[in-house]
């Protein structure tokens, strides 16, 4: 006598290229079955057997794309092909080591602690980019090769650097001498090249870039705008074009300071007035120049906006304008696609904002400022904007806009963000003073925007002693201020090597290390606070062109794709 066993089996149809499935009858001798319990076998689903497939795969994807360095360290055949190159890609070869070469000549390879930072960072001027090289902005030499690289500008080694700008295609700095480089394929076509000296003037104490201009501000409070792109632009065969103000300057009235957008510029003058210009015909194409809609404004004018509140500063994004008054209100206009005018739930009808006014939802009450709370910086990324405030005791840094590659700093990547949200990491910070004996709340030292990334210099106690006798005065183990970045990071713009976006803010590896890894292994970056330095420890640098001691401080900047740092003279 037997038994007779059911078991579904799935079969693959060539034809169709579907699983289908049939009954199969088997037996056996009843005595092999004896005593056991006859049950149904299991049936693999294909669809959970291919989201296994995918989910692993994503996670191999995920951690060697992150970590592909340190994983090709242990597995060495998921590097380089261990193989000869062929004839026709070894001069390629050649090539790219070469470049590599030149590259690591620029930046110590050895990982630097928080005193070899400093001490590095005082002795080497010049302008450290890292980020994207595909319009030549860190290597110009050798645009389009790489991105997520971490370069010493060549031919600005051994420069103390007063001010440096950076656009998507194009860039400039000036000099201690006032002597001012642009570079950039955007500028000089996609050819190798170096930084070029196409201006020296030494009143110019400022630089800004747009999309197709280099503007320039000078001591003696002039504006002067350049050709900063080879395309046809407004200034046409003109090639330094100063603006006029209107009305003009008053009595004793000078520039402090001023900010760059797309395609518009703000200035502002000690008296608490703002000056904005179109420097193309889209200059003003969504109400950014704060001058309402009844105003017609011809490009490469500065034209005053008529208030009677005193503003301290400006920022421009790529179309919309903040402005920070004397009482630490904050006022906008333009483009507020993704809320960076702080106007709430999206509409259509605040998709545009052409009259400068204050930002609804910055303050909790509304229009209406806390007695108690006031704004004491701004800052403005492509279509997100930031603000420093002080209430009472606490430090808080206010973001809103565009967030979907973590500008916002929040840990979430939103699209559009038209009420301001705290950035925690940012946020109601304290450390023990032990001069005071007693906490104190932290703050920003600066905040610098790129397109979509983000840099904050925290104003942490830093042991370093302000003294001219020398570096020897200062205590140890020695340390500077913190660093941290966060937003987009496509390009390497927060960190090479990695292709992640940092939806929150973190602390970035040294920049000036040739190597790349996880930062749980790495000492964070610091940033180096005002000292006196011997002109003669200045690597690369003309000494007979400085005095015997200079005041130097370290500075950052930011671009659409990159980030750098530079030595600056204060003095």
């Amino acid at each position: 006598m037997f038994r007779a066993a059911i078991l579904r089996v799935p079969k693959f149809n060539v034809r169709s290229g579907r699983i289908r499935s049939y009954t199969q009858r088997r037996t056996q001798s009843p005595s092999q079955y004896d005593g056991e319990i006859v049950g149904v076998e299991p049936v693999v689903s294909p669809l959970a057997v291919g989201a296994s497939v995918v989910f692993v795969g994503g996670l191999f994807y995920y951690m060697y794309s992150e970590h592909r360095q340190t994983i090709a360290s242990f597995l060495p055949f998921l590097g380089s092909p261990a193989s000869e190159p062929s004839a026709s890609s070894k001069p390629e070869q050649d090539a790219r080591d070469k470049i590599r070469k030149q590259r690591a000549q620029m930046v110590p390879k050895s990982e630097l602690t928080a005193a070899e930072q400093l001490k590095w960072a005082w002795t080497h001027p010049g302008l450290y980019v890292i980020g994207s090289n595909e319009f030549g902005l860190a290597d110009p030499q050798h645009p389009g090769s790489v991105s997520g690289i971490k370069c010493a500008v060549p031919g600005l080694e051994g420069k103390l650097i007063r001010s440096a700008a950076f656009s998507k295609t194009h860039a400039a700095a000036v000099d201690s001498s006032g002597a001012l480089f642009q570079w950039g394929t955007g500028f000089a076509g996609n050819a190798p090249h170096t930084p070029t000296c196409t201006l020296k003037d030494a009143s110019i104490c400022e630089v800004a870039a747009t999309d197709h201009f280099v503007v320039l501000r000078d001591n003696k409070s002039r504006i002067r705008v350049l050709s900063g792109s080879n395309a046809p632009n407004q200034l046409g065969s003109n090639t330094d074009v100063t603006l006029s103000f209107e009305p003009r300057l008053g009595w004793r009235e000078s520039v402090v300071s001023m900010s760059a957008g797309r395609s518009h510029i703000a200035v502002t003058t000690n008296s608490g007035h703002v000056y904005t210009a179109a420097l193309d015909k889209d200059g003003n194409s969504r109400g950014q120049l704060g001058h309402g809609s009844s105003t017609v404004v011809q490009p490469l004018q500065l034209h005053r906006i008529q208030s009677d509140l005193r503003f301290t500063s400006t920022a421009c994004g790529d179309e919309h304008t903040l402005l920070l008054t004397n009482d630490g209100d904050v006022l906008g206009c333009g483009a507020n696609d993704f809320g960076q005018l702080a106007t709430g739930a999206y509409s259509s009808g605040k998709a545009t904002m052409r009259e400068l006014a204050p930002l609804p939802r910055l303050w909790k009450n509304g229009f209406l400022r806390p007695q108690d709370a006031y704004a004491v910086g701004i800052a403005a990324g492509a279509a997100t904007s930031y603000a420093q405030i002080v209430q009472g005791e606490a430090r808080r840094v206010l973001a809103w806009g565009r967030g979907i590659d973590g500008q916002l700093g929040t840990g979430t990547l939103t699209h559009m963000q038209g009420v301001p949200v705290v950035i925690p990491e940012l946020s109601d910070r304290e450390e023990f003073d032990e001069a005071l004996q007693a906490r104190r709340p932290l703050g920003l030292r600066s905040l610098i925007t790129g397109a979509n990334h983000a840099l904050a210099v925290c104003d942490n106690h830093s042991n370093v002693v302000l003294d001219k006798s020398g570096a020897s005065v200062n205590a140890s183990p020695l340390f500077g201020h913190d660093v941290v970045v966060w937003g987009s990071n496509a390009f390497g713009q927060c960190e090479p090597g990695r292709r992640h976006r940092f939806a929150e803010p973190a602390h970035p590896p040294p920049l000036f290390t040739s190597t790349s890894g996880n930062l749980d292994n790495k000492l964070p970056l610091q940033a180096a606070p005002p000292q006196w330095i011997e002109s003669a420890q200045l690597r690369d640098a003309d000494s007979s062109s400085l005095p015997k001691k200079v005041l130097v401080e370290q500075m950052f900047v930011a671009g659409p794709d990159v980030t750098a740092a530079f030595l600056r003279s204060c003095k």
